[in-house]
């Protein structure tokens, strides 16, 4: 792939391919102007052959000498070179020829060689001037120049007394000369082959010279090129290409450097601008955590003292009664009153006992709400555990006219936990279930698996919950209730139990819908003491 997407290889291929055509077009045609060429000079040299003999045997013939003419010819055909020297009649019958055998023989005249001038085979009328040469091959496949000599009737030859002829009759006959093209064809042949070889080596020498000359001035530059250039794409700016001339590759070496140089400059100011963001960043952080800690502080201070307003609020209400029976009881045994007073002390004792009692309850609320150890975990069943919760508010849900749907899943459904607590979390829940439903409704307790965890689900029909009180239902003396008894920690005691048991809790409610609470449960809760619990 490397070799066939190189631009210097392409280009040598290219222009060797070129040269070698271009060579090899002149040698061949080269070739067959030099072969015309012989063709003509051998058609020459077969012409200068044919005239001397019409010359040589021209003055025998008129003195009637004829047995001279067979002597001439036999000493010109034993020339090197001549195959063959035949004289024809105008009727085609050869009367002399080198070859004794051949006299008397009459030749085609259908035949190619002979229709040129024996028209549809009649007898010779004139020869064309064009058409006197032919060239064919003998029977040993050898190529060979035949010429056509016409032997015209002079005046001399019509004038004569042993065979005058007609004055209006044209030609005699014809001197038919046979040169072998064997040793010019081979001289042609190897001509051809010097020629092609001469091109070869010279198309050879000039694709070397032009590959040299491409490495040189394209390949080398070209490769300086890309490996600056994958330098750069590895993150070096400090790549630089040597400049090697003015041409193309030159200026776009030049050209090359200059983005580095500018590169290199761009990468400097953004480093130098990233030190100093990272500075500022820094700075910023360390005053935005400053001023995190400030603001958690703050509010830790904030809800601390929410926290304390509230107890103290929550407390303040009761014991100012308990205050208040207290002194009404203190009074009425100073005043040593009858058995009405008495009465009215019992009811006081009784104001002062419920309201120590709700002062306690919010105490104990407060404790278990921030307890964060003390739970005693253990193998329990979690379908046990919700059934004795039922049972403890089974009372409130028949006197609220409340219908209790289980839909407790088939299976294991043990897990370790505290179950006093779990129960506890649960009790509220369901207590917090009935209070939404003041005019009855449907209650649904289910359990089922969850990714190995085991989910409880709470459901009631009641009125549901406002959006803008969900995010707050599980701080501390948060309630929408209205009476006196709702002190707002049954959900963040449930809260804190579940967090404790490392469980998650959900809660999913709408106005005049209902609510649900979900809870994911662990079978194995983080240990006591690790960071999770």
């Amino acid at each position: 792939m490397a070799v066939r997407s190189s631009l210097s290889l392409r280009l040598s291929l290219w222009l060797l391919g070129v040269v070698v055509v271009a060579f090899g077009g002149y040698a061949l045609l080269d070739a067959r102007i030099t072969a015309r060429q012989w063709e003509d000079n051998l058609e020459a040299w077969a012409l200068k052959i044919s005239n001397v003999i019409k010359d040589s045997t021209h003055h025998s013939m008129l003195l009637n000498r004829k047995e001279d003419v067979p002597y001439i010819i036999e000493a010109i055909a034993n020339e090197p070179g001549v195959e063959g020297v035949r004289i024809y009649d105008k009727e085609g019958t050869i009367i002399v020829s080198a070859d004794a055998a051949e006299v008397g023989q009459r030749a085609d005249l259908h035949a190619e060689a002979c229709v040129v001038c024996h028209a549809a085979g009649e007898p010779l009328g004139a020869v064309p001037e064009d058409r006197r040469a032919r060239v064919y091959r003998d029977a040993d496949g050898r190529r060979v120049l035949g010429l056509i000599n016409p032997i015209a009737n002079s005046p001399a030859c019509a004038t004569a007394d042993c065979h005058a002829h007609a004055p209006e009759t044209t030609v005699l006959g014809v001197l038919d000369v046979k040169v072998s093209l064997a040793e010019a064809d081979a001289r042609l042949a190897a001509t051809r082959r010097l020629s092609l070889t001469a091109a070869v080596v010279i198309a050879l020498a000039v694709g070397l010279v032009s590959a040299v000359f491409i490495d040189r001035t394209v390949r080398r530059p070209v490769k300086g090129l890309i490996a600056g250039t994958e330098r750069i794409a590895q993150g070096d700016l400090e790549a630089e290409i040597s400049v090697a001339g003015g041409d193309e590759v030159g200026r776009l070496a030049e050209a090359f450097n200059r983005m580095t140089a500018d590169l290199r400059k761009a990468r400097r100011e953004n480093e130098e601008w990233s030190r100093k963001l990272e500075r500022k960043v820094v700075d910023k952080t360390e005053e935005l955590s400053r001023a995190q800690r400030q603001v958690i502080h703050m509010e830790k201070m904030a809800s601390l003292g929410k926290l304390a307003a509230t107890v103290a609020h929550e407390l303040n209400n009761p014991l100012a009664g308990i205050l208040n029976y207290a002194r009404l009881v203190e009074r009425s045994l100073a005043e040593g009153g009858g058995a009405e007073d008495r009465d009215e002390m019992g009811r006081s004792l009784a104001v002062i006992q419920q309201e120590s009692r709700r002062c306690g309850e919010i105490v104990r609320n407060l404790l278990a709400f921030s307890r964060r150890s003390g739970a005693e975990l253990a193998l329990h069943h979690l379908h046990a555990v919700i059934e004795r919760a039922l049972l403890i508010v089974r009372h409130l849900l028949e006197m609220s006219d409340v219908e209790v749907v289980t839909a407790l899943a088939a299976g294991d459904d043990g897990l370790v936990c505290d179950a006093d607590q779990l129960q506890q979390a649960l009790v509220a829940l369901l207590v917090n279930a009935a209070e939404a439903m003041p005019d009855g409704g449907t209650l649904t307790v289910a359990t089922r698996e969850v990714d190995g965890r085991l989910e409880l689900t709470v459901t009631d029909t009641g009125v549901g919950i406002p959006a803008e009180n969900l995010p707050h239902i599980f701080e501390p003396f948060f309630s929408s209730k209205k009476e006196t008894s709702g002190a707002g920690l049954g959900l963040a005691v449930v809260y804190g139990i579940v967090r404790r048991h490392g469980a998650e809790i959900e809660v999913d409610s709408a106005v005049g819908r209902g609510t649900s609470f979900r809870l994911l449960l662990p079978r194995h809760p983080p240990g006591e003491g690790s960071a999770e619990a």
